[in-house]
């Protein structure tokens, strides 16, 4: 057993120490010791909350009172893992804590970088996400999203949730959907389109969609897909202009009204 633990001593990053009752160091050995510039057996006989100074002291104290602690702390410029274990005696009083410190400083290290690379992965997904679904107010009540590439389910859901959001917020009357940058409408493609318009028609407002390529709408009808319910015009500016007219003349329409 002495062999086993002089091989763990002298081969791994730890240090392994024991206290008392008092805490007075009864043990102090390990190879991580020698990163601090200490000596091995240096602090035989002192008290150990003298030399921690309240680093590490916390987790010590929870287990001279007889309980288990675990604790990550950080001295001399090294983050230690540490495992406080209490002794007893044969009536089951507290005689000293045995510590195991490892020394974790480079892991610990890894994991800031992967924390740090991983929320700039998700801010990035988040800019990504925000590029692929642009809704933007291009008028009064007027609100127009461009569509890009390849429009699947968890984009249309995006799309959805986003544009309806949109809608309520600016009390838009005009959603237009512009497919210039689709190039390819499928079953699928086309169906989540229809379901993205029907939702906006539900909160109020109208949807449009503009930019359909020759091919798109070629394969559109070899389809058989039902447009004839949703309003289509050759460009966004065609329907922006229908969009700022039809606004215009429910806006004197109300005024008339209200005179």
């Amino acid at each position: 057993m002495a062999q086993v633990l002089r091989v763990l001593l002298d081969h791994l990053d730890l240090v392994v120490w024991a206290v008392d009752a008092k805490g007075t160091f009864t043990f102090h050995d390990g190879k991580a010791i020698d990163r601090v510039g200490h000596q091995r057996g240096q602090f035989l006989g002192q008290n150990v909350f003298a030399v921690l100074e309240d680093k590490g002291a916390t987790g010590l104290r929870k287990a001279l009172s007889g309980a288990p602690a675990h604790e990550i702390t950080e001295a001399h410029g090294i983050v230690w893992e540490n495992w406080h274990t209490p002794t007893y005696d044969g009536e089951g009083r507290v005689t000293g804590v045995v510590t195991l410190s490892l020394d974790v400083t480079e892991s610990m290290r890894t994991k800031a970088e992967l924390t740090a690379k991983l929320t700039l992965i998700e801010r990035q997904q988040d800019v990504i996400r925000n590029l692929e679904t642009p809704i933007i107010q291009v008028w009064d009540r007027v609100l127009t999203v461009p569509m890009v590439g390849v429009v699947d389910s968890r984009r249309a859901a995006r799309v959805t949730e986003d544009l309806l959001a949109a809608v309520s917020h600016t009390q838009a009357r005009f959603a237009i959907l512009d497919l210039t940058g689709v190039d390819v409408v499928d079953t699928a493609t086309a169906g989540h389109i229809l379901k993205i318009l029907g939702a906006v028609r539900l909160l109020g407002a109208e949807g449009i969609i503009t930019g359909i390529r020759p091919v798109v709408a070629q394969t559109i009808i070899s389809l058989g897909l039902d447009l004839s319910r949703v309003r289509t015009l050759a460009t966004l500016r065609d329907a922006l202009a229908l969009a700022v007219r039809s606004l215009g003349e429910h806006d004197r329409f109300a005024f008339t009204r209200s005179t």
